[in-house]
């Protein structure tokens, strides 16, 4: 019967058998099994293993290839029963399959007979034995939708392994590796599945969250989590770089905090919080996320970030928006700080709130001038002008000036104008914006607001390589250069260990000196 079919294919499909004979034997079986694939698809067909016996002490290795369209379509089986009583049987159809007469499924299985035996010798070379060359079915026109021929070698896997840690997107992999090899016909299917399998094996059987506290710990940084005691769900959790720490407990003269949403998949708010270098640069402190924005969870987080300091000295100031919960706490955990409002935060509230109590642009266009002068007023008394100015001109708007004094000027006032926040270092950092620029950067890098905890520790961890470099960079810079315009005998016995930051703060300093004398006023 197995001649006869093959008489009947003969005159209709090409005999590859010469193709798939080798000039000489392989020193091993991967080298065998390698070329006979890579020939296959070259011909434009795909050969799978069949069948194969290892090596061992007693018997030489053998390894069947075949074509991936040999043998016929079985129906899948399952186990009915327990124990010895088990037995195997096929899946019963279902209701759809039993009106139709037609189960859902398809096979590419078509009969085909191309068989090659790969054997060990006693010379402990692999020879290629060609059984039948000749294939029942036409060549595929491309490969791309073939399993098989798109499994990844071993290169290709450490490359997807590689930028998968690095959170590169499948489809920027995929397009990698066809550029590195312009026969690949992986699909995205196989780089999804390539992914899941390096995520399953590197967690070695832990659940998310102990993955996460397992990496956490692995890479030496410090975490704190909080949990429901009946349930063990995490309520809250808050962690950062062990390179952080040591940068907090140089330059904790100014944190910013802020809270972002839309990062993780458990829609838990991520309160970032960073601070400054000496050379001017952002760098991230810790990352605490809070299952709600309340006093507790505020104080909690802060307590950890007291922690990190652990005798160092404390935050001189803290900068924040209105988040009521936030300064609470600050004035719990940390009495002695400062407290500064974000000025673009409040300018923003307060244009959403007053905008829709104008009924004309031109009307609301003067009322923000008058507002922005009071809100960088440089005196006490600069102040109660401009209030009263305001006053005066929209008194008549219902609501206006009393949302202004009730909520902001009579509470906050120390806390946004000048005239009381000049009395307090803050390098000039009246307003949240570095943080709001590393809330982007880090969604940017996430990609979309789906992120599980092990992903967004990856992207953190990536985003702080980066970080870390370019500010040890900066010290590098402003150990080595020096401007020109510090040589002289002043600033002379500074250079080198001093900040050019410091230096431009100090040079600022000394001629507003000159340009003020002795009146404390007009110093600012």
């Amino acid at each position: 019967m197995y001649v006869l079919q093959l008489m009947s294919v003969s005159t209709l499909f090409p005999d590859y058998k010469d193709a798939f004979t080798p000039c000489r034997p392989f020193p091993s079986r991967e080298s065998a099994i390698s070329w006979l694939q890579m020939i296959g698809r070259e011909n434009k067909f795909v050969l799978v293993t069949k069948h194969s016996d290892a090596e061992g002490i007693k018997r030489r290795g053998r390894v069947k290839l075949a074509c991936e369209r040999s043998g016929a379509y079985r129906r899948m089986s399952q186990r009915v029963g327990k124990g010895k009583a088990a037995k195997i049987a096929l899946k019963p159809r279902t209701e759809k399959e039993e009106e139709t007469g037609m189960t859902q499924t398809g096979t590419k299985k078509c009969g085909c007979h191309v068989l090659i035996n790969i054997k060990e010798n006693v010379d402990s070379l692999w020879y290629v034995t060609v059984i039948c060359g000749r294939h029942n079915h036409d060549p595929a026109k491309n490969l791309d939708d073939h399993s098989f021929a798109g499994i990844l070698d071993k290169g290709e896997q450490v490359v997807v392994v590689q930028m998968t840690k690095g959170n590169v997107k499948p489809r920027v992999i995929l397009n990698t590796l066809k550029q590195r090899d312009v026969k690949n016909v992986s699909t995205m299917r196989t780089i999804y599945n390539a992914r899941q399998k390096f995520r399953i094996e590197d967690a070695g059987g832990r659940t998310q969250m102990q993955q996460l506290l397992h990496i956490l710990e692995k890479n030496k940084w410090m975490s704190w989590h909080r949990k429901y005691p009946d349930t063990n769900v995490v309520t809250d959790l808050f962690w950062s770089h062990p390179d952080s720490i040591k940068l907090l407990r140089c330059f904790s003269s100014v944190i910013l905090m802020d809270c972002t949403y839309k990062t993780n998949m458990y829609r838990m708010p991520l309160l970032e919080i960073v601070g400054i270098t000496s050379t001017h640069l952002t760098f991230s402190v810790g990352f605490a996320f809070i299952s709600s924005e309340t006093h507790a969870n505020y104080v909690w987080a802060l307590e950890n970030l007291r922690s990190i300091l652990d005798g160092w000295p404390k935050p001189d100031v803290f900068v924040t928006d209105r988040e009521l919960g936030l300064i609470s706490a600050i004035e719990e955990v940390c009495p002695s700080s400062s407290h500064l409002l974000c000025s673009w935060h409040i300018n923003k509230v307060v244009l959403a709130k007053t905008k829709k109590m104008f009924g004309d642009n031109e009307g609301f266009a003067r009322f923000m001038d008058r507002w922005t002068s009071v809100l960088y007023a440089k005196s006490d008394a600069l102040l109660e002008l401009k209030m009263n100015d305001l006053r005066c001109e929209f008194g008549h708007v219902k609501g206006l000036t009393d949302y202004l004094d009730n909520t902001w000027v009579k509470i906050y006032k120390e806390k946004f104008v000048p005239a009381w926040t000049n009395r307090i270092m803050h390098f000039g950092e009246t307003t949240t914006q570095r943080v709001e620029s590393a809330h982007s950067t880090l969604k940017l890098y996430l990609g979309n607001s789906q992120a599980n905890f092990e992903t967004l520790w990856r992207v953190v961890d990536g985003l702080l390589r980066i970080q870390h470099n370019n500010i040890k960079a900066s010290f590098e810079l402003s150990t080595n250069v020096v401007q020109h315009e510090y040589f002289d005998g002043f600033y002379r016995r500074l250079l080198g260990y001093v900040s050019q930051m410091a230096l431009k703060l100090i040079r600022d300093e000394l001629e507003r000196g000159e340009d003020v004398g002795h009146d404390s006023t007009r110093c600012g």
